[in-house]
């Protein structure tokens, strides 16, 4: 049964879900109890191997609010072509993109649509990170000393996919989920949609909206285990974002990120991955070469000994974090 009110603008909610059958019902229940009643659910399937279609029906059926899609034969796999196609078939004025894994509180929906006034294009809320057994959950920071961009960038501004829901004009002309990145694919998305985002464009609420599951399934749990995929998305978002420190003139990032490539090399170099670690020098390089900034030839100098002596613990890595890539400020 649904109970709508008409004047209550549409909500899509999509839910991209990879062999999550004994989880996805969970985040399917919590939609199903939200406060606010006008919403679409959908769930689109990146090819599960489990389960998972039997699951998901049992839901379209009791509600028709849900609904259940594959990804089409024709678009890659991954998680971002599903939130891309999810959000080609959405209906609602607002969307909010969902993991298949994590939980909303009853609140989630209403307490976001009812933030949004004037040019206000996104909503961002927090939520609490938690395990399987619920015995302790950890509320996610949302703290913004300078902006939006360099708090997040600078992981001052804990947020993920669950946190912001979008106005869906807004989102119209503008590149979506970025295909081919394994890890970080909100990372890439929010630092640039939050790039020079001015403050009239978003509200913050800082009432934690959602439960974000943490298990050993998780790409966060993942990530501590080397994987060449995760390091070249994670590369790509830390080039992007030191350029964009960059063109701000801001130190502080352009050290954040420069440190982190610098840390990335090395770990690369250990696992012997030589043609990823030539692209990483390579692309510090080109982007030395974009604002010329003169450290950075140096910097790359040293990078190619390590590399030519295939050396993941030298002195030079010592020398290479105190380095920094001082921009005429």
């Amino acid at each position: 049964m649904l109970h709508i009110k008409n004047k209550e603008p549409l909500v899509s909610v999509i839910i991209p879900t990879y062999n999550r059958a004994h989880l996805i019902g969970e985040t399917l229940d919590s939609v199903l109890v939200q406060t606010y009643q006008n919403w679409e659910c959908i769930i689109v399937d990146d090819g599960s191997s489990d389960n998972t279609d039997e699951i998901v029906e049992a839901y379209v059926k009791k509600d028709s609010r849900f609904q259940y899609h594959h990804r089409p034969s024709d678009r890659p796999k991954g998680a971002n072509a599903c939130r891309n196609y999810g959000f080609e078939l959405s209906r609602g004025e607002y969307v909010n993109w969902f993991d298949d894994d994590d939980l909303m509180l009853e609140e989630f929906i209403k307490s976001k649509i009812k933030s949004f006034f004037g040019e206000c294009k996104l909503i961002i809320s927090g939520g609490y990170l938690f395990s399987n057994t619920f015995t302790e959950k950890k509320e996610m920071i949302l703290e913004i000393k300078d902006n939006i961009f360099k708090d997040y960038v600078l992981w001052n501004f804990q947020i993920i996919t669950n946190s912001v829901m979008f106005k869906k004009i807004w989102l119209t002309d503008k590149n979506l989920f970025k295909i081919g990145i394994s890890r970080g694919q909100e990372t890439e998305f929010f630092s640039r949609l939050f790039f020079k985002l001015p403050e009239s464009d978003y509200v913050v609420i800082k009432k934690p909206l959602f439960l974000y599951r943490q298990h050993s399934d998780t790409k966060t749990f993942m990530n501590k285990s080397f994987r060449k995929d995760y390091i070249e998305s994670k590369m790509i978002i830390c080039i992007e974002n030191l350029k964009r420190g960059i063109f701000l003139r801001d130190q502080e990032i352009i050290d954040y990120y420069y440190k982190n490539l610098i840390a990335m090399f090395f770990q690369v170099l250990k696992h012997h991955e030589i043609v990823l670690s030539y692209r990483i020098i390579k692309n510090i390089f080109l982007v030395a070469e974009s604002y010329k900034i003169l450290d950075a030839i140096k910097i790359c100098f040293l990078l190619v000994i390590a590399l030519k002596y295939k050396k993941s613990r030298s002195p030079i890595k010592a020398l290479l974090i105190k380095q920094s890539l001082k921009v005429d400020l």
